[in-house]
């Protein structure tokens, strides 16, 4: 397992393997070995700004990229209700994860903020990581993910959108 650098596991590292309830009550792992391409995981709280901006974007994502087989999951830090809640509000069809009271998942990957996103291959290896909001970053992972399950590369932002380059978590 890999120890985080200020809060985000190195690329080419090995991510510690989780599983959390899923919004809906089954239950889902992190990493899974059965996908067929990578898998972006992205650990969210509610009342986070840059998360509420990040997580329309992530959603447009999952929705370009899972009928090819593309896997987009987030983390909530808000328990079922909030989540539950939160997924509602944003129209979320992404697999939502709960992470349990005093966050034994974000505090196994070491978070320092959120959001917080890993690329990850079906054995778990970190191919790219990031924390806050990166619109470049955002892309490269989008086109990688897409890549992977050979979904068409992702058309993640509009031009009658205001998104920032950059916003930290």
């Amino acid at each position: 397992m890999a120890t985080a650098v200020n809060g985000v596991i190195p690329a080419g590292s090995t991510a510690p393997a989780f599983t959390l309830p899923l919004l809906g009550g089954s239950t889902a792992s992190v990493p899974d070995r059965a996908a067929k391409g990578l898998t972006l995981v992205v650990f969210y709280k509610n009342t986070c700004p840059t998360c509420r901006l990040a997580m329309p974007l992530l959603e447009r994502l999952h929705r370009q990229v899972a009928p090819a087989g593309g896997r987009v999951v987030a983390v909530s830090q808000d328990g079922m209700e909030g989540a539950a809640s939160f997924a509602r509000e944003l129209d979320l069809t992404m697999p939502v994860m709960v992470d349990g009271p005093d966050y034994p998942v974000s505090r196994l990957y070491d978070l320092v903020a959120v959001p917080t996103l890993l690329l990850l291959s079906p054995d778990g290896i970190v191919r790219r990581c990031g924390v806050g909001f990166s619109r470049e970053g955002l892309e490269a992972m989008a086109a990688d993910l897409a890549s992977s399950a050979g979904a068409p590369r992702p058309a993640l932002f509009r031009d009658d959108e205001s998104v920032p380059d950059f916003k930290p978590g």
